[in-house]
């Protein structure tokens, strides 16, 4: 069941008056494009987005599968060298001012993680963040790292004078409502002070977590662990967001999580994130 009633196909398609449309927004760590093509494809057609924003795709640009997206009218702008990273953002709409990656970032901070771009004049970022993999490591220096630069690339990115929307895989559990046993996880890597506080940093620059602040203190985790029972106990975490600007935010008409997507059944090769979908107003 999904923890906001989103608007049917039908109601996507509706005018909002003259000069306003509804845009729907959606990003969806897939954990390998190519092994669940047929999965997102789906999705696709049945929830009609505007654009998406994936992570995780495991692919080098020239392996993406363009063909089926190209088919439903998308432009692809991938971003990706195989391995565990890459992120890909599809768009029915016009798309402008693209910047693949975080610029001037050297490595270790220049893996494929991020895509930004305007789109019916909303500056959106899409991020895949570092796990980190365990507190105190090397790994968990990048990722913080990571963070820092981050923030700075959307603070210096004409950030006050147009709505901007960070959204994706943030590998970061904020609250402890985001965790299904907070007291077991509080201090480990996704869950540590340190990561919370790169958190709120991107909060202090004006953003506003609209999952958050849309679904209240429900529990709207959108990561379970492939483990058996996880999913169907909705023993998850919250690490996909959608962060927004005070412009963006009053574009923001409805925010939900599609746990259908996200499934045990093995058939369908689900991925172990469910969908992020925000359903925008713009003008």
């Amino acid at each position: 069941m999904r923890f906001a009633i989103a608007r049917r196909a039908e109601a996507h398609q509706r005018s909002f008056g003259l000069y306003a449309r509804p845009v729907r927004l959606a990003s969806w760590n897939v954990d390998s494009i190519r092994a669940r093509e047929e999965l997102v494809v789906s999705w696709v057609d049945e929830h009609l987005p505007d654009v998406l924003c994936l992570q995780e795709t495991k692919c080098t640009n020239e392996r993406f599968p363009f063909r089926p997206f190209a088919a439903r009218g998308y432009e692809a702008h991938v971003h990706g060298r195989g391995g565990q990273g890459g992120v890909a953002l599809l768009s029915r709409l016009p798309v402008d001012h693209v910047s693949l990656g975080i610029p001037g970032a050297v490595a270790p901070l220049d893996d494929p993680r991020s895509i930004s771009a305007t789109i019916d004049g909303v500056r959106i970022h899409t991020v895949y963040a570092p796990n980190g993999r365990k507190v105190g490591t090397a790994h968990h220096q990048v990722k913080l790292a990571w963070f820092r630069l981050l923030r700075a690339w959307i603070e210096m990115d004409d950030f006050a004078d147009q709505p901007v929307i960070l959204i994706g895989d943030l590998n970061i559990a904020p609250l402890d409502i985001d965790i299904w046993e907070p007291s077991r996880y509080r201090k480990r890597n996704l869950t540590s002070p340190v990561e919370r506080q790169a958190f709120r940093d991107l909060e202090a620059l004006g953003l506003t977590d609209v999952v958050r602040e849309s679904l209240g203190d429900k529990h709207a985790y959108t990561w379970w662990n492939r483990r058996e029972g996880f999913f169907d106990t909705d023993r998850g975490w919250r690490l996909d967001h959608a962060l927004a600007n005070d412009l963006a935010r009053r574009l923001v008409d409805n925010v939900w999580i599609d746990r259908d997507a996200r499934t045990n059944n093995p058939d369908r090769r689900p991925s172990d994130h469910a969908p992020l979908i925000v359903d925008l107003t713009t003008q």
